[in-house]
């Protein structure tokens, strides 16, 4: 069951992220159009923009594979943690404050730190494949929709999914602590 699922999730990853990329390219192959940030602000082109998506893609699929067939404990020892201090915990393993997660990383040579943001990337990337498929399929099929896309909109869905996955995913984790 767990490979099932580790192929279906990696599957949609990249069949997602390729039919993005795709589309994007029909849509506007000299990126003029291109809300993403790398573009509107960075300025990168194509192989640029292609390299750090296919990079981030392809490291979000090693920790899949992590979090799938290697997985570590995150949890702490104690019991008794508040939601922050757990958090916090999971992110350092080490009691700290939730403050200290926004100036501070686990160390990249710590496992738990891919285990820590492939959790979130997995799960981003699954979100954001969905928001963006849907968007293509609307933008291809549907003129209605054409004419009220709104970049600002689409960014502001994967913000917030981003704010529900985050926390979603702490949350449940941290009631299956508490269980223990």
């Amino acid at each position: 069951m767990k490979t099932l699922k580790f192929l279906i999730i990696l599957l949609w990853i990249l069949f997602s992220k390729s039919y993005d990329a795709y589309c994007t390219f029909q849509h506007t192959p000299d990126l003029s159009k291109e809300a993403n940030p790398l573009v509107s602000l960075l300025g990168f082109n194509w192989f640029w923009l292609l390299l750090v998506i296919g990079l981030l893609t392809i490291y979000t699929c090693y920790t899949l594979y992590l979090i799938s067939f290697k997985s570590i404990k995150l949890y702490p020892q104690e019991k008794g943690y508040s939601f922050s201090n757990f958090i916090a915990h999971m992110y350092f393993g080490k009691k700290s404050s939730l403050l200290s997660i926004l100036y501070k990383f686990p160390s990249i040579k710590d496992e738990r730190f891919h285990y820590t943001f492939g959790n979130i990337f997995v799960r981003y990337l699954v979100f954001a494949g969905f928001v963006s498929t849907i968007m293509w399929l609307l933008i291809n099929n549907s003129e209605l929709y054409k004419n009220i896309h709104n970049a600002f909109v689409i960014y502001g869905i994967l913000i917030s999914g981003t704010f529900l996955i985050v926390y979603n995913y702490y949350k449940a984790n941290y009631n299956k602590y508490q269980m223990q």
